[in-house]
């Protein structure tokens, strides 16, 4: 199952914006590729997750997985991809349904709305150092992701991907009051292939004497890495 796509890359043309591809630039040029959407297409992850809220951590670990159900035109001549979440836990065999986001992409963004609010996760075309607002699409404060890597291999699960992106969401070291470090991977043909997202809110109380203490208050720890993807 996880090397379903393999054989297929070579003759499979993935259409994310129109069934007439004449005017369309190639994939590999614009960076499409790195956000293949197509029905039946499915991704499975590796979940692990630390969340901390009033001081007491919960651990917790189980699968994702993705599934491109649906697709159907918008009225700015898109195509909005639906995709099915589902988890279980390590060793079980059915799904249990968790939501619905959706996707979209056009010569110029790669666009995921998680639980309807829409992120701009991947400017195109691809140049190193792009900075672009992760949140011009919904109502939260301006978010600068950074496009920080291009061409670049990665190893995830011990399966090799020779060409990646890694786009940097947050990075700000700030370890006295909230630290926000996000990162996802996406490689070429598969998609997102590692996220991590570390945000965490310290003590900062002078009755409690714990500033700089990085003492955790809140927050949670994420890591997804990808262990299989093709067809169904």
């Amino acid at each position: 199952m996880k090397h379903l796509l393999k054989y297929f890359f070579g003759i499979i043309a993935i259409a994310a914006v129109s069934c007439d591809s004449s005017n369309e630039p190639n994939l590999s040029e614009t960076g499409r590729d790195y956000f293949p959407l197509q029905k039946n297409f499915f991704q499975i992850y590796d979940i692990s997750e630390i969340r901390y809220q009033l001081e007491i951590s919960e651990t917790l670990a189980y699968e994702l997985k993705t599934l491109v159900a649906d697709s159907f035109p918008t009225v700015d001549g898109d195509v909005e991809y639906v995709i099915y979440r589902s988890q279980r836990n390590a060793g079980e065999t059915e799904w249990t349904y968790l939501d619905t986001w959706s996707a979209r992409i056009n010569s110029r963004e790669a666009i995921m709305k998680e639980e309807n609010i829409s992120y701009l996760k991947i400017k195109l075309p691809l140049f190193p150092g792009t900075v672009w607002n992760g949140n011009i699409y919904n109502t939260y404060d301006k978010d600068e992701y950074t496009l920080t890597e291009i061409d670049k291999p990665y190893t995830i699960n011990e399966e090799s991907f020779p060409d990646c992106i890694v786009v940097q969401q947050s990075d700000n070291e700030d370890y006295i009051v909230f630290l926000d470090q996000r990162q996802e991977i996406y490689a070429k043909h598969v998609g997102l292939i590692y996220k991590e997202t570390t945000q965490l809110s310290y003590c900062t109380s002078t009755v409690k004497g714990c500033i700089g203490e990085q003492k955790v208050e809140s927050g949670v720890i994420y890591k997804q890495a990808i262990k299989a993807y093709g067809l169904e």
